[in-house]
């Protein structure tokens, strides 16, 4: 049946890239198909069935050096299987793409509305393992700062921390909230557990003139949005014969370090992961450091990693006494992706300086906190925000449009620059700023900042 239809506007994806555009432009009375890979995972959300809304489970989805990717492959995309974290678009961001979206971020905010967890949500008593690292990195000089959230604290239940797993009590917000609105009010359509396999063409290449699914069906559509992610977007172009796409990429990985208390009270049981972070290294050394939970920490600790497991299983035992740092590094954008959407994912020797700086910090915090400095150990190399594939400057200009007519790309393969920090709302605000230049209640000229990629596109 779709074959014999026509829309206006194709977007490929429902995460923080497709969904706001794809609801906008259905607002403005368009005819818009959503099209989402994922499932509509509706039962069965949060621990421990919830790896499902990651693809390949998180644990199997490996670059060919064996960096584990983290990747949402459900109606929402990555927003089901983030923690929540608002962090408004950097001046490096706006900066390197040249354009503003930052006005768009705020509308969002202010319409999600943003704060952040209260003090039950990341202390457990008076001896809390934060609250001792705290004040540990506060006499260094490093504080911790708390972090806004898409949370609704009254839903969220306390003690979970399973974000990302996708949230059984709806307390998160995700973009599905966007696509149920675009379907159920005004009337975009939406295909799930649909692949696209690559674009159509007119004769001339110049122009889309749809895209084709797995099975073989081929629906027209007058414009097609992009907005698979930083791996799904270049392996669709690499699968329509665009062959230039994905030869470089970021992913923003971590490292975890988890270790056991000196102190009975001093774990950080039923504790909120990243709800608080410290930002002050972002700039001089590229990285970030967030808190992190003792019973999802453990688990992660023991899911992905052999060495690590033999590390960490027998601390089972004296998990609630367990404590948890994260190191999130902006990486070189080192990295290739491939038309079946695998990925190789070296890291550079400055990747590896960096991290290394990162990880001593963090576990001089940690021992100054009360963790027993034999206990830690860290999972290196895990992540979950790739881009950079299709970048901005080079391949894709400031109003989001490719070298081909009606073809447009808006999600974090766009961005020329590591953001070392989760994109969503970035990537959120690009998409609704996408839908005014495209509409026309916005000119894309007055949103344009310096230049991009050194020249003026």
């Amino acid at each position: 049946m779709l074959a014999d239809q026509s829309y206006e506007y194709i977007v490929i994806g429902t995460g923080p890239g497709g969904a706001p555009v794809a609801l906008e432009l259905a607002k403005a009375g368009k005819k818009v198909l959503i099209i989402e890979k994922g499932a509509y995972h509706r039962r069965m959300i949060g621990f421990p069935f919830g790896a499902r809304l990651s693809e390949r489970f998180f644990v199997f989805n490996r670059s060919r050096e064996g960096v584990v990717m983290e990747r949402g492959i459900t109606v929402g995309g990555s927003s089901m299987i983030y923690q929540g974290n608002v962090f408004d678009p950097s001046k490096k961001i706006i900066g390197a793409m040249g354009v503003d979206f930052r006005p768009e971020a705020a509308e969002i905010k202010k319409a999600i509305g943003v704060k952040s967890l209260p003090e039950r949500f990341y202390q457990n008593g008076p001896g809390s393992g934060f609250l001792r690292m705290r004040e540990a990195a506060e006499k260094m000089g490093t504080p911790f700062t708390a972090q806004d959230k898409f949370v609704d604290t009254d839903r969220c239940e306390h003690g979970c921390d399973w974000c990302m797993l996708g949230c059984p009590k709806d307390a998160k917000w995700t973009t599905r909230r966007y696509i149920d609105e675009a379907v159920g009010k005004y009337g975009a359509v939406l295909l799930v557990s649909t692949a696209v396999k690559k674009l159509v063409f007119n004769r001339e290449r110049n122009r889309v003139e749809g895209v084709e699914l797995r099975n073989g069906t081929v629906v027209r559509g007058g414009s097609v949005i992009l907005a698979a992610g930083g791996i799904g977007s270049p392996g669709i172009l690499l699968r329509s014969g665009v062959g230039y796409v994905g030869k470089r990429f970021f992913m923003d990985p971590m490292t975890i370090l988890f270790g056991i208390s000196r102190y009975k009270d001093g774990g950080q049981w039923k504790e909120q992961t990243f709800s608080h972070a410290i930002e002050s290294y972002a700039e001089s050394d590229g990285f970030m450091i967030g808190n992190s939970g003792a019973w999802g920490t453990w688990c992660v600790m023991n899911m992905v990693r052999p060495k690590v497991m033999l590390e960490n299983w027998y601390k089972g035992p004296m998990v609630k006494r367990g404590m948890g740092l994260f190191i999130k590094l902006a990486e070189d954008d080192l990295g290739e992706i491939y038309p079946n959407e695998r990925t190789s994912k070296p890291m550079s020797a400055n990747d590896i300086m960096r991290m290394k700086r990162g990880v001593d910090v963090a576990r001089e915090i940690m021992v100054r906190g009360g963790a027993k400095e034999k206990s830690i150990s860290a999972l290196k190399w895990a992540g979950g925000h790739p881009g950079g594939t299709i970048e901005m400057g080079r391949y894709v200009d400031r109003e989001f449009r490719t070298e081909f007519a009606n073809l447009y790309v808006c999600d974090a393969s766009v961005f020329p620059v590591s953001p070392g920090a989760p994109p969503s709302l970035s990537i959120m605000a690009m998409s609704r700023l996408l839908s005014k230049f495209i509409l026309g209640t916005v000119r894309p000229e007055s949103r344009f900042i310096g230049k991009v990629g050194g020249k003026a596109v």
